[in-house]
């Protein structure tokens, strides 16, 4: 547990502990980190499973410059209103509930609402609604909305409404799904991924050696040079000319109607503007397959199960037929990230040397990709030697170019 909340897909909510007072219940005695689910609690749920809403709460990491975890300290269970202590009649039902939890939130929101439906959804109309085709960002996006459209079409049928598979799949009821839903799209807030990281409240030594900052923002980095690289090329002026660009304005804006309340995205400038590509970029490679590939945890029975029964640390057996069912509907890849995509630069319309000098960028982005990659499996031997989990999901060898089904 103390691993999946530091190493594994937990590590997306891990942030310095809430005291007693500021989360409104019992906190165990030296916790510094926290995994909070709360949120979950008030969507309701139906007959048999118990209501979703956990925390974990881990003791202090090693300090030695890794990013071994502390102790698992506790959880606190919404449902039963009480902080679980290790060696208590409910230790392991709660560690159950915790990840849970974990699962549904992971899936629900931040895989399929929130990456799937606004961000890779996002990019893909901005892109082919505001941009001509031979605009260089939309050239530059291209390979990375690939099959989008036809798979957040297909999901919104299969997945999203009352009684289809995913309902079934998590323990909300009918009208518990249709308001989580509202939500989770009524409160998305766009911020980039190291603002993400910096909003946690760990200390700064602690993210220089945890592998989902250290490596997200060494392939958020990666992907940054890249793309200013590339705007650069068009944008030689920077500012001027990118506020001068009426396509690109009206690709700004296109993100502002998308949803109900807009992106709120900062005002157009050569910077944001790298910003939110560089995003939106690492969101559907490296955000995808943190978020989204998670066989490894569907795989055990007890791995992230989507709903349970109260007292209970097993799995009935439907749940995990549909987790069993989901692993099966999402093993289709999409093209890998590190490939020859200099076709989709070969554009008649830009003058050869603009042509030529983005293909170098291009070319040169795969050789960075190649670096990344080497630096990411050199410090996972190094982890591994010291004691803590190897962690690949932003390893670009591995990475698809577009979110999968």
């Amino acid at each position: 547990m103390a691993h999946l909340c530091v190493s594994g897909v937990g590590g997306w909510y891990l942030r310095a502990a809430r005291t007693a007072e500021e989360s409104g219940h019992p906190v165990p005695e030296g916790a510094t980190m926290e995994c909070c689910l709360e949120y979950l609690y008030k969507y309701e749920v139906r007959p048999t499973w118990i209501r979703y809403g956990h925390t974990a709460y881990l003791g202090a990491p090693a300090g030695d410059g890794s990013a071994l975890p502390g102790p698992l300290l506790g959880v606190w269970s919404c449902h039963h209103q009480r902080l679980v202590l290790p060696g208590d009649e409910l230790w392991g039902h709660a560690k159950l509930g915790f990840r849970s939890s974990l699962g549904m939130s992971l899936t629900c929101k931040d895989h399929l609402a929130h990456l799937h439906w606004i961000k890779a959804n996002g990019l893909h109309n901005a892109a082919r609604e505001a941009l001509s085709p031979d605009h260089p960002v939309r050239r530059l996006l291209k390979q990375h909305y690939y099959g989008t459209g036809e798979i957040n079409f297909s999901s919104k049928d299969m997945l999203l409404p009352v009684g289809q598979f995913a309902h079934r799949t998590f323990a909300l009821s009918d009208a518990g799904w249709v308001s989580y839903f509202t939500d989770v799209v009524r409160d998305f807030k766009y911020e980039s991924l190291p603002q993400s990281f910096a909003a946690r409240g760990l200390p700064q030594s602690f993210l220089d050696a945890w592998p989902v900052s250290a490596d997200g923002l060494r392939l958020w980095n990666c992907i940054g040079a890249y793309v200013r690289s590339f705007i650069s090329l068009f944008y030689p002026s920077g500012d001027a000319q990118v506020a001068a660009d009426a396509e690109l304005v009206a690709f700004w804006a296109h993100f502002e109607g998308q949803i109900d309340q807009g992106w709120c995205l900062p005002p157009l400038s050569f910077d944001s503007l790298v910003t939110l590509l560089t995003d939106l970029i690492w969101w559907v490679t490296g955000g995808h397959e943190f978020v989204g590939a998670i066989v490894e945890y569907l795989t055990p029975p007890d791995g992230l199960p989507g709903k349970i029964i109260d007292g209970r640390c097993d799995v009935d057996v439907q749940t995990y037929a549909q987790a069993l069912v989901i692993i099966a509907l999402t093993g289709i890849g999409q093209p890998s990230l590190m490939s020859d995509w200099t076709h989709l630069f070969h554009v008649p319309s830009w003058p050869k040397d603009v042509q030529q000098s983005a293909l170098e960028v291009v070319r040169q982005f795969q050789s960075n990709l190649a670096s990344c990659a080497d630096e990411a499996e050199a410090l996972n031997d190094t982890r591994e030697k010291r004691g803590e989990r190897k962690f690949v999901a932003f390893n670009p060898r591995l990475l698809e170019t577009s979110v999968s089904i």
